[in-house]
């Protein structure tokens, strides 16, 4: 089973979301407040579900769902009041149907893999790029993939792109 991070810039808030998975029976592992938090949480992680607000205060969910790794997926809860999906990112209206949420939730957590995965090819340009920084730099696959996001944030570019970056440098 997956492990969840709740995001969401009012603490009272989140902490609600928190109670309302775990009195289904589902553990929520970490609660934070800004994209970076959840970037840095998911670095140390195999696979996940964010649950968040459409907009923290540092970055978007959409922007936060391209920078999470292989193997999780976000839900956004969206103020605009339409349903949504695209890439790993699935947004939910609010108000919010709970019975939704849940169950939303529950399948995503339940399955082994990340409901929508990456392309293959992108999935291979960042497995590539990782191997360049683990011989490079002699560091594990997290540490490489940690280096990767870091990038990509200090660069606001797509985990992709910092990817194809580094295998045109070193290539």
């Amino acid at each position: 089973m997956k492990s969840i991070i709740v995001a969401y810039p009012k603490k009272n808030t989140a902490m609600k979301l928190r109670s309302a998975l775990e009195e289904e029976g589902i553990y929520v592992s970490h609660i934070c407040a800004t994209g970076a938090s959840v970037l840095g949480i998911a670095a140390d992680m195999r696979s996940g579900v964010v649950v968040t607000a459409s907009i923290l205060s540092d970055m978007s969910a959409t922007v936060i769902a391209d920078r999470l790794p292989p193997g999780f997926d976000v839900v956004a809860l969206s103020p605009s009041g339409r349903e949504d999906y695209m890439g790993n990112l699935i947004s939910l209206p609010l108000p919010l149907d709970r019975q939704e949420f849940i169950s939303t939730v529950r399948v995503l957590v339940a399955t082994e893999t990340s409901f929508t995965n990456r392309n293959l090819d992108d999935s291979e340009l960042i497995s590539s790029a990782k191997t360049i920084l683990m011989n490079i730099h002699g560091i594990t696959e997290m540490q490489a993939h940690k280096r990767l996001q870091q990038e990509s944030m200090r660069t606001s570019k797509k985990l992709v792109e910092v990817a194809r970056d580094i295998i045109s440098q070193f290539s």
